[in-house]
């Protein structure tokens, strides 16, 4: 800093700086300083023994206004700061990769230091570098620094970032903090002193952790995890996502979220059928060591071949110290070549089979065909599926779920046996849940969701049903989640993509992945999901919701917010998505009256208003419900969003600053009135240009749309479901000219994606969609008078 003091930082992204907080301690600070890269002596001059000049300065200033996240040094702080740079300085000197993991080094092994200590040129120390302890948030080393090296990059011997350089530890300190360190370096020399970084784990899991708390920081906390690879193999792929604790300071948080694993059930399903005649020793190693990062508590491996089963659990042992159990899912004389093998850690939790209803024996195997057809009758199943019940060893009687494993694959394109396999599961647990096994159930499978949601309707009220799948590389599961369910709410990675219907305890942790674990060993990847327990602290039921309003309010919902005119009389306990829009149509009609005053005030008397349908389409489209197909007020979606429906993060843009936070339960007034706006505004309000049009005014003033009520009302849930955001076809431009004469000439929206680079293009999201929006319309017209 001009005038003041130096410090040492480093770039983890473009355009983001990591330092300690006592050298970056305020965006004050941070705005008045300069960061000044190649500060070092030039490669050329390395060997050569002469005074060397003060190097030509590459400087940068700060923009704390665009990202300031900081964790103080006092009080259990982590003594960190992200800050964002001007212009982009990673262009010309690059970044350092973000990589979080337990294991990443040893005691003894060495740690490098890059550093500026006192301000000199760059050093890096060599002399005395081994790593003399860890704690659950530090990294204590021996290697020299100095003033000035505050912010420094902490590497191991394979040249990756491990800790965050802060401070030095001495005497008692030292002894408090690190208890069981060697009181010498392993050539004699005595320990008085050392230095301490910061786990790049452990701010990880801080990160995390202010996400999942919504408060200021937890947009830029996003921003800045998104950046971080790797698994903490003490919290596993999904770190802290879930888990609770009462910790007031960043370094006692990170000490109880690593203790708090039996808050959770974390579990995966993984087709290995690629692992058939492999004469590799190493391949059971690789299977071993992915299974050992990921640190779940329970596998359903599927296809595995059954003579690997014994060499992945001694490898899990022998070179891991990881302790599993093992049950086959077939009987011993009934074992498959290619088998289904469940493996659980006996430490966390306990599994026991369970017997299917009577009425199932010899179902299962028993061969069909369609009528007429000249292929041979096949069994659905080739083996009976088993029941497992799976158990949180915390919570013995409470936290179970039913687990089955499913090989779909062997059905191949066979449709008549893939819809039994959905009736006939669906039969079979409608079974046990009349016998009193009122546990949720969760049926994974190596191809897509096993369970039609058709049949569902035969489970009554009880269930709320969902599904997730992996479209490109992997399985799926069904889950049903009990009214009485001790499930929380379950994270999923983002390699999965969920079921059109969403509840409030699903997940997506888009920024987390298997990919990184399984890439180099296998082309398929697992399924792997966390199931957050009741007893957790984190997460309140609906029941509890619905309890504590009519504590206060008298009535099971929320009452109306003053203001809210338009909404007197509205209501929504018990009605389905048409029930809700026909009852409530005077409401609607208010409010869209008071939408479009606001629209004309703003844009004059050419605005596009909000009409009947698009709320009745939008509404078919994205409104939460919950179980019975009720409208559900209090809907949680998939990127966090509260509410019937889900405001975009960004709605404070559209809507101006009295918007409410689109990530908190809200009135559903207060949902309904924004969202509303918000369409308007997307009708109407210029953003950007693209190819001579105005987003997105312009695409409803398209000749074919512009005259047309209903194919208004469908382009706009196409741009609520993101059909002309660049970033959806991979960086590649939008086919706006395509996607809007599809729209004018009435083409379902799955055809006209299809060809191109849309994500979801090849997948059955957009088909879907049209069946909600054509749902919608048929219901429309079905209401008017």
């Amino acid at each position: 800093m001009p005038g003041g003091w130096t410090g040492t930082g480093f770039l983890v992204a473009p355009n983001l700086l990591l330092t300690n907080h006592h050298v970056l301690n305020s965006p004050e600070v941070a705005a008045a300083a300069e960061i000044e890269f190649d500060y070092e002596v030039p490669e050329e001059q390395l060997l050569v023994e002469l005074a060397t000049p003060e190097p030509p300065a590459v400087r940068f200033s700060l923009d704390p206004r665009r990202l300031f996240l900081t964790s103080p040094v006092s009080g259990g702080g982590l003594d960190f700061t992200f800050v964002w740079t001007s212009d982009d300085p990673s262009k010309q000197f690059g970044t350092i990769k973000l990589e979080r993991g337990s294991f990443m080094i040893r005691p003894g092994e060495p740690v490098f230091v890059i550093h500026h200590p006192v301000g000199r040129l760059k050093e890096a120390s060599l002399d005395d570098t081994e790593l003399l302890g860890i704690n659950s948030t530090c990294l204590l080393y021996a290697a020299d620094t100095d003033f000035g090296s505050s912010g420094a990059c902490v590497f191991n011997s394979r040249g990756k970032l491990v800790a965050l350089h802060h401070a030095f530890r001495e005497g008692a300190d030292l002894k408090a903090n690190f208890p069981d360190v060697s009181p010498e370096l392993t050539e004699g020399r005595e320990i008085n002193i050392a230095n301490e970084g910061i786990k790049i784990a452990a701010i990880a899991l801080e990160l995390e952790h202010r996400i999942s708390q919504g408060g200021a920081d937890a947009r830029s906390a996003a921003e800045v995890l998104r950046y971080v690879e790797g698994s903490d193999t003490l919290t596993g792929v999904f770190g802290g996502l879930g888990r609770a604790v009462e910790a007031t300071s960043d370094q006692e948080r990170i000490i109880e979220l690593y203790g708090a694993s039996d808050q959770d059930i974390d579990i995966g399903f993984w087709d290995l059928q690629w692992l058939k005649g492999a004469k590799d020793p190493d391949k059971l190693y690789d299977v071993a060591t992915a299974i050992t990062d990921l640190n779940l508590d329970a596998w359903c491996l599927i296809q595995v071949p059954a003579d690997a089963v014994d060499g992945i659990l001694a490898k899990l042992d022998e070179k891991f110290g990881e302790k599993f159990l093992c049950k086959f899912a077939e009987e011993e004389g009934q074992r498959l070549q290619l088998a289904t093998a469940v493996i659980w850690r006996p430490s966390s939790v306990s599994l026991e089979r369970g017997n299917w209803d009577a009425s199932m024996k010899g179902a299962w195997t028993r061969p069909v065909k369609a009528t007429g057809s000249p292929d041979p009758a096949k069994p659905v199943f080739e083996v009976e599926p088993a029941l497992f019940h799976l158990r949180a060893l915390k919570y013995p009687t409470e936290a179970a779920v039913n687990l089955v494993a499913v090989n779909s694959k062997a059905l191949g394109q066979d449709e008549l046996r893939r819809l039994l396999m959905s009736k006939f599961l669906t039969h079979a647990i409608g079974k046990a849940i009349a016998s009193g096994n009122g546990k949720d159930w969760i049926i994974g499978t190596n191809s897509e969701p096993p369970l039609e949601p058709r049949d569902l309707t035969a489970l009554g009220n009880g269930y709320s049903p969902f599904a997730a799948n992996d479209e490109l590389r992997g399985g799926a599961f069904s889950y049903l989640r009990s009214e009485h369910s001790p499930i929380d709410r379950i994270f999923v990675t983002g390699d999965l993509s969920p079921s059109e219907e969403r509840y409030r305890f699903f997940h997506v942790a888009k920024e987390r992945t298997v990919d990184k674990f399984i890439r180099k060993i296998a082309d398929n990847r697992p399924v792997v999901m966390r199931l957050s327990l009741g007893g957790s602290k984190a997460a309140t039921s609906e029941r509890a919701v619905e309890e504590s309003l009519q504590t206060v309010f008298g009535v099971p919902e929320f009452q109306l917010e003053s203001g809210d005119g338009w909404a007197t009389g509205l209501t929504s306990a018990g009605l389905t998505k048409p029930t809700f829009l026909s009852t409530n149509r005077e409401q609607f009609t208010r409010l869209r009256a008071e939408i479009n005053a606001r629209l004309t005030n703003q844009y004059g008397a050419g605005m596009l208003p909000l009409t009947p349908v698009d709320l009745w389409v939008i509404i078919f489209a994205e409104a939460g419900i919950k179980s019975g197909g009720f409208v559900n007020p209090e809907a949680q979606h998939s990127l966090g969003e509260r509410g019937l429906l889900p405001l975009p993060a960004n709605v404070t843009f559209w809507n101006g600053a009295d918007a409410p936070r689109w990530d908190r339960l809200m009135s559903l007034a207060t949902n309904l009135f924004h969202y509303a706006l918000y369409l308007g505004q997307l009708k109407n309000k210029p953003v950007t240009t693209v190819g001579g049009r105005t987003l997105y005014r312009d695409l409803f003033r398209v000749a074919g749309i512009v005259d047309t009520a209903e194919r208004q009302a469908k382009l706009l849930a196409g741009i609520v479901h993101g059909y002309f955001v660049r970033a959806n076809y991979g960086g590649r431009p939008v086919p706006f000219d395509h996607i809007l004469d599809g729209y004018s000439r009435d083409i379902p929206v799955d055809e006209i994606l299809r060809g191109t680079r849309y994500v979801h293009a090849q997948t059955s999201i957009p088909a879907s969609r049209e069946r909600n929006i054509k749902a919608a319309l048929d219901a429309f017209h079905a209401s008017q008078p």
